[in-house]
């Protein structure tokens, strides 16, 4: 049988980590991170394959199926979500895998990668059955790592590693460099890999304009073929409640050209047919020049897509907006954490435009916002989470997305949190979870915030202003999509379910 030089598996367990809610409402992801490393380790010359646990499925019998099928030199597990902090609630699913796939044969290098590993390498090779921790963005540590088990070097050259030293313990090695010419060395990604791209769906909210048109009941004809993808990688911000620099090491920002990034979305949408894209990037809406730039191409290729693309509050110039429209920029989900300046401002968040003016101005422009909110930061009180539950009905956003804030490993805050406040699984880590488990704040309890936002989230999305709105924009059909959505009871142990 021919060997598999490394098989990369995407872990997940939506049931388990989105509740009732991971049957319609969530999307199904393409593993960006996964999809770069299999890429980059292919073109060294390496035999890669690459297993989706979202969409394949996992049950007691895959381990010894997929040791089967590819007989793999290496596997490796790259932890990532949906979002910066479902790299932790990601973990059990990962440790689940790796535990079956040691059982069904110890003798298989596993080695887990991603944001949470790269935060706490030494507690996760401790915890987990794993042989090897890559810390860090992973492309040379896992091509060091297959090298070595080919006889080509020692674990103790390899950047980045982290593994059990025998007699001296864990290991942890210096940690690699971070990849300053991603177009030289991240040429794209390993989407031939993956199974068919119409297996990936977009969260609901992305596609809410086209339900109208929609012909089935999960609006997954609308919701399908989808791929998330980065354009660059980083962000130069250094927010105390964030954990996405953990990977890179410091706050910053890399691109990939234009013209690369087009080559990859041409292929895209004439190849594999895709209109639902989520461009990943911490911050796409950053750079004014490099954001005309982009929407100029898209528009001179006349491609029809539904890109959803993060921004600022201050970094939104109006000026650029109707373009934003033409090229295809449907939604911009915007970081507004707080209404309370002061409870930004302690956790090193700072809006320097007026919020409600840049909302405005963004759906005048007939572009969606996505507001994201956070409950429960150090200096929030009742006071405060109201000020802020008030300012998102006001601004009435085609949708919100409400947090409970979590100390998340690789974050400032993590390291500033006691031990006792922080969950006592990792499951504790999810924000849609039955173990959720948030921070208490100076004033409030965990599951006074925990309630707060539950209550919130409901408030919000069944208000008749809400509602009416929605229906307006998008059609009845997104009105009973989001009424049916109110009626899954997240169930919550911290709230005596």
């Amino acid at each position: 049988m021919n060997k598999t030089d490394v098989l990369f598996i995407h872990p997940g367990n939506h049931r388990k980590t989105y509740q009732d809610l991971s049957g319609e409402y969530t999307a199904t992801a393409t593993p960006a991170w996964t999809l770069l490393n299999a890429q980059y380790i292919r073109e060294a010359g390496f035999s890669t394959r690459l297993y989706d646990v979202n969409v394949e499925g996992w049950d007691d019998n895959t381990a010894s199926a997929l040791l089967s099928d590819y007989n793999p030199e290496l596997i490796v597990m790259m932890v990532y979500g949906h979002n910066p902090s479902a790299s932790t609630q990601t973990m059990p699913a990962a440790g689940r895998i790796a535990g079956d796939i040691k059982r069904a044969n110890d003798a298989v290098p596993l080695a887990m990668g991603g944001m949470h590993p790269s935060a706490l390498p030494e507690r996760t090779i401790t915890e987990e059955a794993v042989d090897f921790v890559i810390i860090g963005e992973g492309p040379h540590t896992i091509k060091g790592l297959v090298n070595c088990l080919k006889g080509r070097g020692g674990l103790q050259d390899i950047k980045g590693l982290c593994y059990k030293g025998g007699g001296a313990g864990v290991i942890v090695n210096p940690i690699a460099d971070i990849i300053e010419d991603l177009d030289a060395q991240l040429t794209g990604y390993a989407w031939d890999l993956l199974p068919p791209l119409t297996n990936y769906r977009a969260h609901n909210m992305h596609c809410f304009q086209d339900f109208e048109g929609s012909v089935r009941d999960d609006f997954s004809d609308v919701r399908s073929p989808y791929v998330a993808m980065n354009t660059s990688l980083g962000c130069p911000y250094n927010c105390t409640f964030c954990c996405i620099n953990s990977v890179f090491g410091r706050p910053g920002i890399r691109y990939w050209p234009l013209d690369t990034v087009f080559s990859w979305i041409d292929e895209l949408v004439i190849k594999h047919k895709v209109r639902n894209i989520r461009l990943d990037d911490e911050l796409f809406i950053l750079s004014a020049e490099r954001v005309e730039r982009f929407c100029d191409m898209m528009i001179e290729r006349g491609h029809d897509v539904n890109l959803w693309v993060y921004g600022r509050v201050d970094t939104i110039e109006e000026r650029l907006l109707k373009k934003m429209k033409h090229a295809g920029i449907n939604w911009i989900c915007l970081g507004i954490e707080s209404a309370s300046e002061g409870v930004r401002k302690d956790v090193n968040k700072k809006i320097r435009k007026d919020i409600k003016t840049v909302v405005s101005m963004i759906q005048a422009n007939d572009i969606y916002v996505l507001g994201n909110f956070m409950f429960g930061l150090p200096e929030d009180n009742i006071s405060t989470m109201e000020e802020t539950l008030r300012l998102a009905t006001e601004l009435n956003c085609e949708f919100a997305n409400f947090y409970s804030v979590m100390a998340y490993p690789g974050s400032e805050l993590y390291n500033k949190t006691a031990k006792e406040h922080l969950p006592e699984t990792l499951n504790g880590y999810a924000q849609l979870g039955y173990d959720t488990k948030p921070l208490p704040t100076k004033y409030l309890t965990s599951a006074e915030v925990l309630r707060f936002r539950d209550e919130a989230f409901y408030t919000y999305h069944a208000n008749p202003l809400y509602l009416d709105m929605a229906q307006r924009r998008f059609g009845g059909k997104v009105r009973r999509h989001i009424e049916k959505m109110l009626g899954c009871k997240i169930k919550r142990k911290l709230l005596g379910d």
